[in-house]
């Protein structure tokens, strides 16, 4: 099955389509209150101290800076200083992370650490708090929140579990990662935690703390990309996509890509051949009718992902296609889904937000107009569940190209 990745620090709602409180499961966290004081407000996360204890020491030590740490920037060892306070926060589909001092997944406090495995605790709910994957280890410093249920977090083993946040804690973490995701993570002003304060059990909430000189937060954000360098325009036929949810109408961009254009139009009209992998019954049936978007992360994308009769693939595969100075700079890009560079088949995704992660790893192949990304902001929000998939499947009924 084709996943499109989740690049954004990887991988990712309808942030209100799930209660914040799903039914008991695994222990509940007894230690210590984590107090994220940010630019947009207040995140509280209860600490798993019994179930994760070396993992919380870590990161308690980190925060109050009893443990040295690594500064990435001037090549020096810090001691006696917090390490969180004044970093930046960036969005990532479904959360938010942070932890990174340098930017780029270089500015981390001290490597890795052995991972705590909490028994029948995974990420199905929102808030859990994490160290976060980086490089296939879990990392010193880098953290995540999440914002939804989202089992593609543990498929994808993006993080240990040391934590879990309160109602408005995540409430807070949403209106951060929306912020930051529809510009791509490329703002003239940083979001950060303005102080990270460790509050024992049974011990009042600290006063609100003061805000972090901007100037001054780690790392300093990515400016927007300049609106002033040219990208192509769209020049092939028009494809509309006729679903039960709306119609999505998108042109495509038939010179620079033609192998995914001719790929999709084909299929949709009828015109190619293809055998069914589960079957290998060969027809030349319209392949996208009936078929669904059956993937959506608001402020990320909406993707068709399945195949005909339950296949796993599409049963062929061929590279991606990128040109110049044609990037994910915007919402409405459509693009072919793949899991690799050779890997793109007949999945494919629409944006719902700037996505430049990922840039020069998937093929766009089409620009939507902007009642699509209308429609493709509000598919993006319907109710799902913790596989982010819709509750109300959302069926192709057919594609018309001209």
């Amino acid at each position: 099955m084709r996943f499109l990745g989740l690049v954004l620090l990887a991988s990712l709602s309808s942030l209100h389509a799930q209660t914040h409180k799903p039914a008991a499961r695994g222990p509940e966290p007894t230690g210590p209150t984590a107090v994220f004081d940010t630019s947009m407000g207040r995140i509280a996360c209860r600490l798993y101290a019994k179930q994760a204890p070396k993992t919380v020491q870590n990161f308690i030590d980190l925060a109050e800076g009893r443990k040295d740490w690594h500064d990435h920037l001037n090549l020096t060892v810090v001691h006696n200083t917090p390490f969180y306070d004044g970093t930046a926060i960036a969005g990532i589909p479904d959360g938010i992370r942070g932890g990174d001092r340098y930017g780029g997944g270089e500015g981390d406090a001290n490597g890795s650490i052995p991972e705590e495995k909490i028994p029948g605790v995974t990420f199905d709910r929102p808030g859990r708090l994490a160290m976060a994957t980086h490089a296939g280890e879990i990392n010193s410093s880098f953290y995540l929140i999440t914002l939804h249920a989202d089992d593609e977090f543990d498929k994808g083993h993006r993080g240990a579990i040391f934590g879990q946040c309160d109602d408005a804690g995540v409430a807070v973490a949403e209106k951060i990662s929306h912020a930051m995701l529809e510009v791509g993570n490329r703002t003239t002003k940083a979001i950060a935690i303005n102080k990270l304060t460790i509050v024992p059990s049974g011990q009042p909430m600290p006063p609100v703390a003061p805000e972090w000189d901007p100037k001054k937060v780690v790392p300093q954000p990515v400016p927007p990309q300049p609106s002033n360098i040219p990208t192509p325009d769209p020049t092939g036929p028009t494809a509309t996509i006729d679903t039960t949810a709306g119609t999505l109408t998108c042109k495509l961009y038939k010179e620079q890509a033609p192998i995914a254009v001719a790929t999709f139009t084909e299929l949709a009209e009828g015109k190619r051949e293809w055998t069914n992998p589960t079957t290998h019954v060969t027809t030349k049936k319209p392949y996208y009718n009936g078929l669904h978007i059956n993937r959506v992360i608001p402020d990320f994308m909406v993707q068709q992902q399945d195949y005909p009769n339950g296949a796993e693939d599409a049963g062929f595969s061929y590279s991606i296609e990128t040109a110049p100075n044609l990037t994910f700079d915007r919402p409405g890009r459509l693009a072919m889904a793949n899991s690799g560079p050779t890997k793109n088949d007949t999945s494919w995704f629409i944006t719902d937000a700037p996505s430049p992660n990922l840039n020069d790893k998937f093929t766009i192949f089409g620009q939507c107009d902007e009642a699509t990304v209308k429609t493709v902001h509000d598919i993006a929000r319907v109710p799902r569940n913790g596989h982010n998939r819709p509750i109300a499947p959302i069926t192709i009924k057919g594609i018309t190209i001209q």
